[in-house]
């Protein structure tokens, strides 16, 4: 990866209830710190206790936005990563605080 350096050591929390994208994620982020949450529940433990550079947030399954809202009010910059990608559910995210929306 070419921004590998920019990422080495960042504290990341992943979190979708898809165990192979939390795993791909994880490979693919290899140089960070990774945290990952297969429920809402446990993601929310990890923010309790933890500081993050960045969360990655599936919306269904792991009640995302509610995860995006708590996420925002502790500064910490949220990437919505979902397969809802219809205009409406963007622009629900980017308004709610998400930094970027992808779809999967």
């Amino acid at each position: 990866m070419a921004d590998e350096g920019i990422l080495k050591g960042k504290r990341v929390l992943i979190v979708d209830d898809e165990p192979d994208i939390l795993e791909t994620l994880e490979d693919l982020l290899d140089m960070c710190l990774i945290d990952k949450a297969p429920s809402f529940e446990t993601a929310r433990k990890f923010l309790d206790k933890g500081s993050y550079d960045v969360a990655v947030l599936d919306i269904m399954g792991v009640r995302g936005y509610e995860l995006l809202r708590i996420a925002t009010q502790r500064g910490i910059p949220v990437l919505m990563l979902t397969a809802r990608s219809g205009e409406e559910d963007k622009q629900r995210g980017m308004e709610a605080g998400a930094n970027l929306y992808l779809p999967k």
